[in-house]
């Protein structure tokens, strides 16, 4: 037999207590009796104790002592070694997704059980077994990997800290999977609120699941009326109760409005907010109140100021353009091969004109304009054509990070850079190094030059080319720094930053910043729910500034397959972990047992 804990022995200091108990001095009771002849026996029974005189034989005192010991002995958690179970490695998944945020017992969470669990497993584990320990989430962490040493794995496990993030244990489980090839024996003991299939690993789940009260915010949206905001807020009662709460609405963190709603179990509810004067960035509805998951009591939506970009493309036919154009969120491309027609496009006022072999007779006097192989004497003059060149990048905002890309092409035309105009692209010539394409703003529009057709070149084919052209075309319309603007905790969101400016960074809700690598990233630090705001600095003064909220995944306020609900034969499902045989519930059954013969010898005294 082994033992947890050690602790408890220092509650041996208290049996003399018990002891002393009884050797105190009662207090004489007086008693007549009708005759002498029988005052000796009854000296003997109400003889009062002296304060120190000889002990004398009480069992009660000592069947009292027993129960003391054995109770001590149950608070060091006593268990026997399963010597028919043998095992080489275990390892410890434990799932620290949203949902294992949600109220246990008390105070304590479920993840709060799951480590507690976990570590007492672990302590109980025989010497030189191999432990590995993984967090497991919407995907899995290998927190550590085949120690012996049941300190460093218990410190490791007391570590781990649980996210706001979707997902279960199956994600380390799959890891798992992956590894039992390494060890001739393996068990593995998850630790979580939810189902997993553990069909091929021997183990078992343990299940810390336990029913409470919960109700939550599904998502936030708005429309207008007008100029007035429509608001809506999907709200569910996760529990069994009936219950009443109040939602409050804020913009920008001031309150804007509330309403009271009574949820029957299971129902959800669409609450609307109508005609709300708000101009900010920011709704938050916040339900007021505690429950058993405080973390889906708050939702956000973001108001964002993106704007439609109407881009019109002149062209035979040129796929690569086209599918340059789709790479960007929030245009409208309008297509025609009608160069003569052109005036009745104009009046339209589009953002982007983009020219493919053909110029129209007037030129556009606003939006940004695009050219492709195609003349203009008002704007700029050639230096001749080209057969056949090497064209390379030249390090400028529109070519970052592909400033050492070349591709071959043939009838490239030289251009004379005008005044207000940069080279991006040069071709190396007999006659010295060529400015074969330039960008640049010309009285307010922003005019980009090709001097070759993209089906006469190797561009579309170069890896770089994408990127390329997204520069170019994110220089000349504007949608904005942020693709979305209310995604869920660990979701990914792509951030545009203009290739002019600083490179981007984030700022968090509490309020670290991140400075990003590339201005155009798919931003992953998502991991807290708030507000998170992305800056890029033209200047010390100029400069853009969009925000997008996180939120608790809903999927995480409710779980719908419990692990007790595992069909499976072959996964053990428990409510505790014990690596051998616990004995501390039959050594209470023993003490509930000796108590109930105290009482009974008590009453017989």
């Amino acid at each position: 037999m082994k033992v947890l804990y050690f602790w408890p022995l220092a509650l041996l200091a208290l049996v003399p207590v018990i002891i002393f108990m009884y050797l105190l001095k009662q207090k004489a009771e007086k008693k007549e009796v009708p005759s002498l002849f029988l005052w000796k026996e009854t000296y003997h029974n109400v003889e009062a104790n002296t304060p120190w005189e000889k002990l004398k034989k009480n069992w009660l005192m000592i069947l009292q002592i027993i129960l003391f010991l054995i109770l001590i002995l149950a608070l060091m958690g006593p268990y026997l070694l399963n010597l028919g179970r043998s095992t080489d490695h275990v390892v410890i998944v434990v799932d620290n997704s949203g949902s294992m945020n949600t109220a246990y017992e008390g105070e304590k969470t479920r993840f709060d059980r799951a480590v507690s669990e976990a570590v007492d497993y672990v302590k109980g584990l025989k010497n030189g077994t191999g432990i590995s320990v993984i967090s497991s989430s919407d995907e899995a962490v290998l927190v550590v990997t085949s120690t012996e040493d049941k300190d460093e794995a218990v410190k490791k496990i007391k570590a781990i800290e649980p996210t706001y993030k979707s997902g279960n244990a199956s994600a380390g489980v799959e890891m798992v999977k992956t590894m039992q090839s390494q060890w001739p024996s393996l068990t593995t003991v998850c630790f979580t609120d939810s189902n997993v299939e553990m069909e091929s690993l021997n183990g078992y789940i343990v299940d810390v699941y336990k029913e409470k009260e919960n109700i939550g915010i599904n998502y936030l949206s708005h429309g207008y009326s007008g100029e007035k905001l429509v608001i809506l807020a999907k709200v569910t009662n996760y529990g069994k109760m009936e219950n009443a709460r109040e939602i409050t609405l804020y913009g920008d963190d001031k309150i804007l409005t509330s309403q009271s709603v009574s949820f029957a179990p299971g129902e959800s509810k669409i609450v609307y907010f109508d005609k709300v004067n708000f101009k900010g960035k920011v709704l938050r509805a916040e339900l007021n109140g505690n429950d058993a998951l405080e973390y889906d009591n708050a939702c956000y939506d973001v108001l964002s100021e993106s704007k439609q970009v109407n881009v019109l493309l002149m062209t035979e036919k040129n796929a690569y353009i086209e599918k340059a154009l789709e790479l960007m969120e929030g245009i409208t491309v309008t297509k025609s091969n009608d160069i003569a027609s052109f005036d009745s496009f104009v009046t339209q006022n589009f953002d982007l004109y983009i020219f493919d072999c053909m110029m129209p007779a007037n030129f556009p006097q606003q939006g940004n304009v695009i050219i492709f192989d195609a003349p203009n004497k008002d704007l700029y003059s050639s230096k001749g054509v080209i057969d056949g060149a090497l064209v390379e990048a030249k390090e400028h905002p529109v070519t970052q990070y592909i400033d050492e890309m070349d591709f071959g092409a043939i009838d490239v035309t030289a251009y004379v850079t005008p005044a207000w105009g940069e080279p991006f692209l040069t071709a190396d010539t007999d006659e010295g190094v060529l400015d074969v394409a330039f960008t640049g703003d010309l009285n307010g529009q922003t005019i980009t030059v090709f001097g070759f057709d993209l089906h006469n070149s190797e561009l579309p084919l170069k890896m770089e080319f994408p990127l390329l052209m997204y520069n170019i075309i994110n220089a000349n319309v504007s949608t904005g720094i942020l693709k979305e603007n209310v995604i869920s905790v660990g979701d990914g969101i792509q951030i545009n930053g203009k290739a002019d400016m600083k490179l981007p960074s984030v700022m968090k809700p509490d309020e670290t910043q991140i400075d990003l690598s590339d201005y155009r990233i798919m931003y992953t630090g998502t991991d807290q729910i708030g507000v998170y705001t992305v800056k890029q600095e033209l200047n010390s003064v100029e400069g853009e500034e969009e925000v997008f909220a996180v939120n608790f995944p809903s999927s995480e306020s409710f779980v719908e397959i419990l692990a007790s609900d595992n069909q499976n034969e072959q996964t053990d499902v428990k409510k505790s972990a014990s690596a051998d045989l616990d004995l501390k519930n039959i050594i209470i059954v023993l003490i509930l047992l000796l108590l109930g013969v105290e009482w009974i010898a008590y009453l017989r005294r």
